[in-house]
């Protein structure tokens, strides 16, 4: 069997796994964003996971310079409102009207793990597998404080705008986030891994964090 056919017949295992055990399958919780810029922050364009109804989860890289964020989706295209911004884990949440899917579930995952990055982005559905975990000592959003964002390797090299993209297992649980890749052009990205996920969808979602031209950066009104 050559090495394309594997690849589709494995991707086509995992759609067909994602679509058995969740009500939701990965690519139809896929979203595309793009951003109007924030003073002389640049526009952007990332990938987005709609992780219940009226909520998506995003890159806080992708969102943190916009003056305002366009969701595209299955349900058509709409203005989505910035409602967490976490700069150490590189995710954001967004409300968005008109985003349907079922309660995603966020799972860990081992070495070796056949995943598959769900769409939103250039890239689209891609398969590719874990080659392991990673703890990426780098500057948060926005920010020369140095952190550490737990993640995972996984051996496809993204493309610019897959940031915010879902990574999910066999079963249909969502196991990273997309954003970045190394400098060095190989076949590897990172992705944020299950307990930046899960503190990030914990989060409170009452704030607004809207545009500061000023700062060339949204903030939020709770400061």
């Amino acid at each position: 069997m050559s090495r394309w056919w594997a690849a589709v017949v494995g991707l086509l295992g995992l759609l067909l796994a994602a679509c058995a055990g969740d009500s939701t399958a990965p690519e139809d919780r896929a979203v595309s964003i793009t951003t109007t810029a924030c003073g002389h922050a640049s526009r952007t364009t990332g990938a987005g996971v709609i992780v219940d109804d009226g909520w998506v989860l995003a890159s806080a890289h992708v969102v943190s310079g916009a003056g305002s964020v366009e969701v595209r989706g299955s349900f058509g295209s709409t203005v989505g409102e910035i409602v967490v911004v976490d700069a150490d884990a590189d995710l954001a949440m967004l409300r968005v009207d008109g985003a349907e899917a079922a309660p995603v579930r966020v799972a860990a995952a081992e070495v070796g793990d056949a995943v598959m990055l769900g769409g939103g982005g250039p890239s689209g559905v891609v398969a590719t597998t874990v080659l392991r975990p990673v703890e990426v000592r780098i500057e948060a959003v926005r920010s020369t404080e140095r952190i550490s964002r737990l993640g995972y390797e996984i051996d496809t090299r993204v493309a610019l705008g897959d940031s915010g993209g879902g990574v999910f297992d066999a079963e249909g649980a969502l196991i990273g986030v997309v954003f970045g890749r190394p400098l060095e052009d190989v076949d590897r990205s990172f992705v944020v891994r299950h307990e930046e996920l899960e503190r990030v969808l914990a989060a409170d979602r009452s704030a607004n964090w809207r545009c500061d031209p000023t700062k060339h950066r949204v903030v939020s009104d709770t400061g």
